[in-house]
């Protein structure tokens, strides 16, 4: 999605940046549970990081998710944050619990949005500590 301000520039969200102990863990973790697909990866030796963007489309018109890891470097803790990054799945339920077979930690069990919602959302923890909603829309689309 693009937006075009008043001054005729064009803006978009790229990437949204993760920071991970452990980059490969990280890969696999996304492509396992969330199907996403590696989009390329980068090292960069002047900042001691290597990263992989992973997503579902190209990066030209798709919002990506850029993990990175620094190396020889421990990481940061996880403060206590409302920041988190929402998924729309379907099958929420079914999603929910094949993610914490997965490594996820369980947060909030699916339930509907409020009351009278068909609705529902989610949230787990991956295996760094960052906050994901899973969405699942009645109508289908995205939650």
């Amino acid at each position: 999605m693009t937006g075009v301000p008043a001054n005729g520039s064009a803006y978009r969200i790229r990437h949204l940046a993760l920071e991970v102990a452990d980059l490969e863990k990280a890969v696999a973790f996304y492509r396992t549970v969330f199907g996403m697909k590696v989009l390329r990866r980068r090292a960069n030796p002047d900042r001691n990081d290597v990263a992989a963007y992973v997503g579902y489309g190209d990066e030209s018109s798709e919002v990506s998710i850029e993990l990175y890891q620094f190396l020889g470097v421990p990481t940061l803790p996880q403060l206590p944050s409302r920041s988190h990054v929402a998924i729309a799945v379907t099958h929420i339920e079914t999603f929910f619990d094949r993610a914490v077979a997965a490594g996820a930690m369980a947060q909030v069990r699916p339930q509907n949005n409020r009351p009278g919602s068909a609705n529902k959302f989610a949230f787990i923890f991956d295996p760094d500590g960052h906050e994901i909603e899973l969405t699942e829309s009645a109508m289908g689309g995205r939650g």
